[in-house]
């Protein structure tokens, strides 16, 4: 859980004493806390081994797990949790602050907390929505749908997206700004992750090799069934560079190729206006546009082995480069996949898209209640229809939540 507090902007002519800001910052500003709450389900559950593989090797620690963790029960309060402070005390004050919550492909992580932390699911999903827009009446924000149908981003993975707002505001200055309070040293509790940007690789060197080194199922997905043990890297400043260098070379292209466009036509135009000795000048022009073709062709041809050679021995200069920088062991002890440093991504990446643009337009109402759906081009619109009804679990826990009258 990651929680964002929007900070006053200074006026333009003072700056109270003590301020995190500067009068040089015109955009968003939010302090930032992070909390990382490790649970254990004290009833039967199922796990699959493929995530548990995918845990470890991002370092989870399962023996802090079974030993540490905050227990939690499915379906409705028991009575004699009543007096004891549970996560479920924790998730009853979000949903009594009313506030807007900020998920990246959040439905399955809704249906866990309502489930887990609230009261058993209703029989139908028209019902799961009415009680979703009742619990959360400020709006629930999907990153992932936003990066999907509004933003365009080449991938929509959570570190993907991140990173990628990360230069992205930086190269805007700053537009959004982070500020963590400062924690006695003497806090063992207390974690630091560094998650500074890499200086930039410069693709333009060989782009082809750095495309080669990369590996296609993590560029695109944010996975690889190989995970450590894959020969091509992972390394998602290395994916965002490439994707960025490749995007602006398709605007050259396609400027170049207008550009083209208009010059042939305007050849053309010359061509027909000359009326002296136009066939002979368009015989002998096109006698020279085939013998230029016949030479590049064979050029290609000839250099195409050994091109292919020199792009794989870069590539495997690079990915020695890039193991060199980071180890698994590097990895491991910045933690990997935890709850919430994923929280403080999904964050961050909301308050960046809040933040861009030329005009400060909020828009929230336009993202809020939309929840991505795999394989999907539209999403899942959470909202109470006119058919449907809340659930009785859901009328009687929220009566108690807001101290209102339980009625539909």
């Amino acid at each position: 859980m990651s929680c964002f507090q929007q900070m006053s902007p200074p006026s333009r002519n003072s700056q109270s004493e003590g301020s995190c800001l500067t009068s040089s910052q015109s955009g968003s500003s939010y302090i930032v806390q992070t909390f990382n709450i490790m649970l254990l389900c004290e009833e039967e559950f199922v796990v699959e081994p493929q995530s548990l593989r995918f845990l470890v090797h991002h370092g989870f620690d399962f023996n802090k797990q079974y030993e540490k963790g905050v227990p939690y029960y499915r379906g409705a309060d028991k009575t004699e949790d009543k007096n004891i402070q549970s996560v479920r005390h924790l998730f009853v004050e979000l949903v009594a602050m009313e506030k807007p919550i900020v998920l990246h492909n959040g439905l399955v992580d809704l249906l866990f907390m309502y489930e887990n932390l609230y009261t058993s699911l209703p029989p139908t999903s028209a019902m799961f929505l009415a009680d979703l827009s009742d619990m959360f009446p400020n709006g629930i924000i999907d990153t992932k749908y936003i990066t999907d149908f509004e933003h365009l981003m080449q991938a929509s993975y959570l570190e993907y997206v991140f990173r990628k707002c990360q230069k992205d505001n930086e190269n805007k200055c700053g537009k959004c700004t982070i500020h963590f309070p400062h924690y006695p040293a003497s806090y063992p509790h207390v974690t630091y992750r560094n998650c500074n940007i890499k200086p930039q690789f410069d693709i333009g060197e060989n782009p082809d090799a750095y495309k080669a080194a990369l590996c296609d199922t993590y560029t695109g997905h944010g996975w690889c069934p190989k995970e450590k043990f894959c020969p091509r890297s992972h390394d998602i400043d290395l994916i965002i560079d490439v994707d960025n260098y490749m995007e602006k070379n398709k605007s050259r292209k396609r400027k170049r190729r207008r550009q083209n466009r208009e010059t042939k036509d305007i050849n053309q135009q010359s061509l027909d206006d000359d009326d002296d000795d136009g066939d002979d000048s368009v015989s002998k022009g096109n006698n020279s546009e085939v013998s230029k073709d016949v030479v590049v062709t064979d050029t290609v041809e000839n250099g195409t082995n050994s091109g292919v050679k020199r792009k794989l021995i870069d590539s495997e200069e690079i990915l020695k480069k890039l193991k060199s920088e980071m180890t698994n062991e590097e990895t491991h002890a910045n933690g990997g996949h935890r709850a919430g440093y994923d929280a403080f991504m999904t964050g961050f990446i909301y308050a960046v898209y809040r933040a861009s643009g030329d005009t400060w337009i909020d828009k929230t109402e336009e993202w809020k209640n939309k929840l991505y759906l795999g394989g999907k081009d539209y999403p899942l619109s959470v909202s109470k229809s006119s058919f449907s009804k809340h659930s009785k679990q859901h009328l009687e826990k929220i009566s108690k939540i807001r101290n209102t009258d339980c009625k539909e």
